[in-house]
């Protein structure tokens, strides 16, 4: 997991292999949101997008199959 300067998101990790994106917000600290599908380029566009919790809301949220974990 990476830190990320955000107001919504607190931390990413992804697994290309699996191509499995992981999330930690800030509302949630304790929990891990596991998105399944995310495509690298789309992995690319979130980490260098200006607004990270937009970017979650808009293009990912919703989007992908979704399961979480608790760290």
């Amino acid at each position: 997991m990476q830190e990320v300067k955000s107001s919504l998101v607190k931390s990413i990790g992804y697994n290309p292999l699996t191509e499995q994106l992981s999330v930690v917000l800030h509302t949630a600290p304790t929990t891990v949101f596991n998105y399944d599908g995310v495509s690298r380029a789309t992995l690319n566009n979130f980490k260098s997008a200006d607004s990270k919790g937009q970017f979650f809301n808009s293009k990912i949220r919703g989007r992908f199959p979704t399961s979480k974990s608790v760290i």
